[in-house]
């Protein structure tokens, strides 16, 4: 498990919040902020709290290996209800993303292709 408020600090700075607003929003003072980023755990109530307000998942913070787990995905469907647990490693994620990447290019090809071939036609 991550540290709490060492991850809480990370994602507060890392995308530019200001310490003063998100204290506000959390209904405490800066000083207490401050002090929350030393805190290894804390209530479940508040992390529920403080995610929401920094826009942090609280599956972040219990990440234990660096893998992504997503439990419970259900969907309803017209045969009936679907369920699956997907876990995803950091080696595995790394070449989702590439395979992404190379699809959003090929996308990007094929979209300067229909431009081309749309202007020929006009």
């Amino acid at each position: 498990m991550l540290h709490i408020g060492n991850e809480i600090k990370k994602v507060i700075e890392g995308n530019h919040l200001v310490k003063q607003e998100v204290a506000e929003q959390l209904g405490v003072s800066p000083t207490y902020l401050a002090r929350m980023f030393n805190m290894e755990d804390m209530k479940c109530s508040s992390l529920d709290r403080v995610c929401k307000v920094i826009g942090l998942s609280a599956a972040h913070i219990f990440e234990q290996d660096g893998s992504v787990s997503v439990q419970n995905v259900s969907a309803n469907t017209i045969i009936g209800d679907a369920r699956t647990e997907v876990n995803v490693t950091p080696r595995e994620m790394a070449t989702l993303r590439e395979l992404l990447e190379e699809k959003e290019r090929t996308i990007q090809i094929l979209m300067a292709q229909i431009g081309t071939v749309s202007g020929q036609h006009e």
